[in-house]
């Protein structure tokens, strides 16, 4: 009852004029899509539902090395993702331009209502993914009503050598592809805590008060020129055969993909981490510091044109459990 009282809703007296907000993110091999709209007034309404924040009256100029490519008008085009089977279009400024690991490029957005914006960014070249070794542990294999079932955790280092003549920024991702076919199954749970590097930007006080998992991206600050094995772990691997079909036939894997990004998509993740987990964030949301705003090379402040460049290697799940496979 002492910490009960009445509230009222408030619109706060804050000018905020809406401006140009650029998202783009450059990768080689897939046609450039920029996501340019404006930003809104938070009691406007609420994001794709009741709120039209799309740029429909703005002009897009795509400049490659210092030279214009192409001026693009906003339009809509279908969508097909299995991560995100609900959503079957996107709208923005689409391209027919495809990056190379290199190339400068350089987005300037009109609106006659809303203004100007610009950014640039070049993409990185990848970076190879050297090795991959592993070590199973808590294996054991089950035969069960026409069923084999092999299972473990696994843990990796996945190798690779940055770079010595430039400051490098990096995004790993590990990704499960199963294989549903004739009812074989596979499970399977990432694990990135044995990496050290993928909290380097975490501070001692910081990781006994905030939360630190989930965060993929570093810098080459601590390996700067050297190989390093990123170290990886793979827990409750299940993978299940007919006992009639060969030990490979189940077709699952996991890809892991190491990506070198730009200085920009680096400095925004760890900005909207600091904001949201880090110490200056958690008391900047309570007034107790200067709050801690989202990193952007946009000219407005609203946006992140990014790049980033894959190195991709794929590993069957079969082959973690070869050596335990049940003659045929």
């Amino acid at each position: 009852m002492i910490l009960t009282g009445c509230y009222t809703d408030f619109e706060p007296d804050i000018d905020s004029t809406p401006v140009i907000c650029i998202n783009a993110d450059a990768k080689p091999g897939e046609v450039l899509k920029i996501f340019a709209t404006r930003t809104w007034r938070w009691s406007e309404g609420v994001e794709d539902e009741s709120l039209d924040y799309q740029l429909r009256d703005g002009i897009v100029s795509l400049y490659v090395n210092d030279s214009l490519y192409e001026t693009i008008e906003y339009s809509e085009w279908k969508y097909n993702n299995p991560m995100y089977p609900w959503i079957d279009k996107q709208c923005g400024f689409l391209s027919t331009y495809e990056p190379k690991p290199g190339d400068m490029i350089r987005i300037v957005a009109h609106s006659d209502t809303y203004g100007d914006a610009e950014g640039e960014v070049t993409v990185p070249q990848p970076v190879a993914i050297d090795d991959v070794a592993f070590l199973v542990s808590s294996a054991e294999v089950t035969n069960l009503n026409h069923k084999v079932s092999y299972k473990g955790n696994v843990s990796l280092e996945i190798s690779f050598t940055d770079p010595a003549d430039e400051k490098n920024y990096y995004f790993f991702e590990a990704i499960r592809r199963y294989d549903s076919a004739d009812g074989n199954v596979n499970e399977m749970w990432v694990n990135f805590e044995a990496e050290p590097l993928f909290t380097e930007h975490v501070s001692s006080l910081e990781s006994a008060v905030s939360e630190t998992s989930g965060y993929t991206f570093f810098s080459d600050r601590m390996i700067a020129g050297k190989t390093y094995p990123l170290h990886i772990r793979l827990t409750n691997i299940i993978y299940t055969i007919s006992s009639e079909d060969n030990f490979d036939s189940n077709k699952s894997y996991v890809e892991f993909v190491l990506n070198t990004i730009s200085e920009s998509y680096y400095k925004h993740v760890i900005s909207v981490w600091e904001s949201n987990d880090g110490i200056n964030g958690i008391l900047g949301g309570v007034g107790l510091a200067d709050p801690v705003w989202e990193c952007s090379n946009v000219s407005t402040g609203a946006g992140v044109i990014s790049a980033s460049a894959p190195s991709k290697i794929q590993i069957p799940v079969s082959e973690f459990f070869k050596d335990m496979k049940i003659s045929e």
